[in-house]
């Protein structure tokens, strides 16, 4: 697919179609294409949709505040970079509207945008356990109670990993009831949380954590080889390194990073947990590295110090490294940021998030 689709040209969106039926052996721009949100040709969005089947470092975010709806495009998938590959929704996937269900299948028909369930993954039932029954309420049983009774979580281990089974087929039901595109674990065993948690399906045992996934992974996931992704992020290290095959993307919240030698130490822990299951390029091809813009999507990320001498935002730093190891560099799985929402407008910027435009130049830059 990568030698077919060689030359495409995009900046958050633009890409420049291949020549007709000559076995792809030239290039040229089919058409004067806009950023002005006008209506683009199918010849157009065919070429997108099949750049994004092609080897490329991707563009990523968590993509939260989606509504769907609005006189902008800000809380609409619609509105994101063209070239946006796939997004985590941070939030909103819940029995969503029928505007946030004409949104998501638009862009997905049209870019071939992709759209995740993604939400932390602590407990047993986290997201998607129905509210206390009002009698058992008054009855005074507790919301943890109320857990472990609807999904069976009792208190031996293959209590525990039946339970967890069950929870991850209901995750499956969600994802396939709005014909969503994967799921996005965030898994964060060893961060603080701003709220309880016990943290269950990671504190009982490993079997546990493991059930989790090989259920997700008989319908997403390079195991299921159904189209669907299956991405970890947060840490994901904290799975045991005979999963690496498991996911599509590592996705790091390599927030604040502010140059490349920081960025190789991140990929070296990683190329080391997955060692003897996943090479360092394969480790490379799979890691997305996201800079959080709910703290800095007004000035792209914080100063990050390139080996050439330059300075740049670190969202673009990290548009511009190549994974290193042992003197070899590979090609990156990608680049993303956290609520990529926050960057629709950048007061002083022409457009729409172009932070994230300049970061899809630099990666995959145009070909005339």
């Amino acid at each position: 697919m990568k030698n077919i689709y060689k030359s495409i040209v995009l900046a958050g969106g633009i890409i420049a179609t291949m020549a007709g039926c000559e076995k792809w052996t030239r290039t040229e721009v089919r058409e004067e294409l806009v950023l002005s949100g006008l209506v683009k040709s199918e010849a157009y969005y065919e070429s997108l949709r099949a750049y994004k089947e092609s080897e490329h470092s991707v563009t990523f975010g968590w993509f939260g505040n989606w509504t769907g709806t609005g006189a902008s495009q800000e809380n609409s998938m619609m509105g994101l970079p063209d070239s946006v590959d796939f997004v985590s929704m941070w939030g909103g996937w819940a029995g969503p509207s029928k505007e946030k269900l004409e949104d998501f299948r638009r862009v997905r028909e049209l870019k071939g945008t992709k759209a995740l369930v993604c939400f932390l993954v602590f407990d047993i039932g986290d997201q998607i356990t129905p509210p206390i029954p009002e009698d058992k309420e008054q009855e005074g049983m507790t919301y943890k109670e109320w857990r472990h009774e609807y999904w069976g979580w009792g208190t031996t281990l293959e209590e525990h990993v039946a339970a967890t089974e069950k929870y991850a087929r209901a995750i499956l039901d969600t994802i396939a009831k709005y014909d969503y595109d994967g799921f996005d674990l965030d898994a964060e065993p060893s961060y603080a949380q701003p709220f309880q948690t016990d943290k269950e399906l990671w504190t009982n045992g490993r079997e546990v954590m493991e059930a989790f996934v090989k259920t997700l992974a008989t319908e997403l996931g390079p195991k299921a080889g159904k189209g669907k992704l299956l991405v970890i992020d947060g840490e994901p290290e904290a799975m045991a390194p005979e999963f690496a095959d498991y996911f599509d993307y590592f996705i790091l919240q390599a927030y604040s990073c502010s140059s490349e030698s920081n960025l190789n130490s991140r990929y070296s822990r990683q190329v080391s947990h997955w060692d003897g299951y996943l090479t360092p390029e394969q480790v490379a091809n799979k890691l997305i590295v996201c800079e959080n813009f709910e703290s800095y999507a007004q000035n792209g990320g914080i100063t990050f110090s390139r080996p050439n001498g330059t300075q740049v935002p670190s969202l673009w730093g990290m548009a511009y490294w190549q994974p290193t190891y042992d003197g070899q560099t590979f090609r990156k799985g990608g680049v993303g940021t956290y609520h990529m929402e926050y960057e629709y407008k950048v007061p002083g910027k022409e457009g729409t998030y172009p932070w994230l435009r300049q970061s899809i130049q630099i990666m995959n830059p145009r070909i005339y």
